[in-house]
């Protein structure tokens, strides 16, 4: 079962490809004023809630002083309801000079005793207004007015009853009013947000500096340089810095292996080329006119030589190419090794070699590169081939091959019945164009392949014994589906 970081990788690959450039600075701006703009958009209607609120109750509370000086003006005189109307409950209502002043008075039973008597008050208005002041907003001759109604209770004997007063005011002052606090309100916002803005892109370059200041480090640096980048204090910028000293190091190291394997594959082939020239000359030398058969036999040999090292460092480039990239696959390990041994069984089928393969018949799945393994596997089994070899003429050249199943691995024996490889040479053995062991023949690179091939898929490759009595190589590979993380290989990724 694939881990979590398995599964994130996976959808990161099927992830649309973007091939449009974009500032990473620009993107942080444009998208830090968006969310202020919706900021912004947000405080503006809680602004302009309170700036009407606010207008509100400041020309609510010179209507109810007014209505409350008009109601003290009315008394009872025998049956007769008087009316005098204080002037100061008008002067009030001149705080708002350029505002219109309606209003009407009511007896007892709803009968106007002053006043106009169309203002767009209903009885129940003025019910309501019999336990508290009821304020609304009405359309009053094309006009919005802000009305009061406010009741008094009469309690003469003559005339008892409640005495409502309806009082109403244009909203022009209240109007204006609100719109200077909303006005200076939003201005403030604004300028709050610029200056944020502002901050934020200081803070932005600020942030992006680091990345600057890498760039300052790298640029001067040539590619093959042994140069690391200096420590920063910076705690999110330290992870970088390591990463890409890491990645430099291990860029030298594959360069330097490289490098190696470079010397001594041209070591190695200029030889082979130096013995063929060599023999050729000794050929084309013979003073008769035919040439020596067992000249020619040594020409054959020592091109079959240069074509096997040929091959085998085209191998092993394959091998070490391919283990970077990492392309694993779902694989039937059962399946394949039995593609390799009959590939072999064909190879040798001119040859005393006798195969037998220990397996089981179901198939066994794993994550791998097939490429690898079947070099790896090819390059071991003609190494057992080459040293499986014996000078009794009663031997019989025996290549077992093996697969055992773990818990969480596979371990894949191939076993010969030459002479082996000693204890204490086995190491040097996994070497590249290491040659061990009584025989001398081959190219010293079979080993070193299947080595490789196992430090790619993150195995292990071990020497030993043969109950054969000759070598014994085991690989073992893990359950790649299991414990190691899969790249599988896409385009623009």
């Amino acid at each position: 079962m694939w881990t979590i970081k398995q599964r994130a990788l996976s959808w990161l690959a099927k992830l649309p490809q973007s091939n449009s450039k974009y500032s990473l600075r620009q993107r942080m701006l444009t998208r830090t004023a968006l969310l202020m703009c919706a900021v912004l958009a947000i405080l503006s209607v809680g602004v302009w809630h309170y700036a009407n609120t606010s207008a509100d109750y400041s020309y609510d509370r010179l209507l109810s002083s007014a209505s409350v000086s008009m109601l003290d003006g009315i008394s009872v005189s025998g049956e007769q309801i008087n009316i005098d109307l204080p002037y100061s409950a008008f002067e009030i209502l001149q705080l708002a000079p350029d505002d219109k002043v309606f209003y009407g008075i009511y007896g007892p039973k709803g009968r106007l005793l002053s006043g106009y008597n169309d203002l767009p008050v209903s009885n129940d208005d003025i019910v309501s207004a019999t336990q508290q002041p009821y304020y609304s907003l009405r359309h009053y001759r094309q006009q919005k007015v802000r009305f009061i109604v406010r009741s008094k209770r009469l309690s003469e004997r003559s005339v008892a009853g409640d005495v409502t007063i309806v009082l109403g005011q244009t909203t022009q002052a209240r109007d204006s009013q609100m719109r200077d606090t909303l006005y200076t309100a939003l201005t403030t916002l604004m300028a709050v947000m610029a200056i944020a803005l502002l901050v934020m892109w200081i803070a932005i370059n600020r942030a992006l500096a680091p990345l600057n200041w890498l760039s300052d480090q790298l640029q001067p640096d040539s590619a093959m340089q042994d140069n690391s980048l200096p420590d920063t204090r910076i705690l999110e910028v330290a992870p970088l810095t390591h990463a890409i000293n890491n990645y430099r190091h291990q860029w030298l190291d594959a360069l330097g292996s490289m490098r190696d394997f470079i010397a001594d594959a041209s070591h190695q082939i200029r030889t082979a080329q130096a013995t063929t020239k060599a023999q050729l000359e000794i050929a084309l030398s013979a003073k008769a006119n035919t040439i020596d058969k067992a000249s020619v036999e040594a020409i054959y040999q020592d091109h079959t030589k240069l074509t096997r090292l040929t091959n085998q460092l085209l191998a092993h480039a394959t091998v070490l190419h391919r283990g970077d990239r990492k392309a694993f696959f779902a694989i039937d390990l059962n399946q394949m090794l039995k593609e390799v041994i009959t590939h072999a069984v064909r190879d040798y089928a001119h040859t005393d070699v006798e195969f037998e393969y220990l397996g089981p018949e179901h198939p066994l799945s794993m994550y791998g590169d097939e490429i690898v393994l079947k070099e790896a596997l090819r390059n071991i089994i003609d190494n057992a081939v080459i040293h499986g070899q014996s000078d009794q003429p009663d031997h019989l050249n025996l290549i077992r091959i093996s697969i055992k199943q773990g818990d969480h691995s596979y371990e894949i024996c191939i076993e010969d019945s030459g002479f082996g490889i000693p204890e204490h040479a086995r190491a040097q053995a996994l070497e590249r164009f290491a040659k061990v062991g009584p025989n001398q023949h081959g190219s010293g690179l079979g080993l070193a392949i299947a080595h490789s091939a196992a430090l790619t898929h993150e195995g292990q490759l071990t020497l030993g014994t043969s109950s054969l009595g000759g070598l014994q190589v085991s690989l073992r590979l893990p359950n790649q589906s299991e414990s190691v993380t899969h790249y599988v290989e896409q385009d623009h990724v």
